[in-house]
């Protein structure tokens, strides 16, 4: 694979300053570098159960992808192929998580990761239709950018089930 040089320098300078930014924003925002979120053990169960469900949802995606392949479609050697079975997987996780009350620790605030979450979503759909151009950039940021608006729907289903968390602790 012939990859020009400044090319791959500018990725890997890209990659190192969003880190830097994600390292100040994180230090700005939560005032601390670590931040650890306090599951009880039914959040625990709940995600043993979401990562069951992402795993048995990979697994039947990889055999429609063999089963393709048998029957002679090349799309399921695909890169974007692929990576649309691991965003699959992520998906089913955060779903099955957040509509069982165990994405988010006791400790954590919920507007301010549902924000984070609608910004991340934005700036990758945006990418995705600026990186019309490049196929498999466009593809990769529509997903995640999917991804993210599929997890804000579920935050808002979930809202929408349990309007206030409090009274279920009462």
């Amino acid at each position: 694979m012939n990859v020009n040089l400044y090319h791959a320098l500018g990725f890997a300078a890209g990659i190192a300053v969003t880190l830097l930014v994600f390292l100040l924003f994180r230090r700005l925002w939560l005032g601390k570098w670590r931040v650890r979120s306090e599951y009880d053990e039914r959040q625990k169960a709940a995600q043993g159960v979401a990562y069951r469900n992402a795993f048995w949802t990979v697994v039947g995606y990889m055999l429609l992808g063999w089963l393709l392949n048998l029957f002679g479609v090349e799309l399921s050697a695909s890169p974007s192929f692929l990576f649309a079975g691991v965003v699959l997987g992520i998906l089913v996780y955060a779903v099955s998580c957040i509509l069982l009350d165990a994405y988010m620790g006791l400790n954590d605030n919920p507007r301010r990761w549902v924000a984070v979450t609608a910004v991340i979503a934005a700036v990758n759909l945006v990418c995705a239709l600026f990186n019309t151009h490049n196929a498999s950039a466009w593809t990769a940021n529509l997903l995640c950018g999917l991804l993210l608006v599929a997890v804000l729907i579920a935050f808002g289903v979930r809202a929408l089930l349990r309007p206030n968390r409090e009274e279920d602790e009462e």
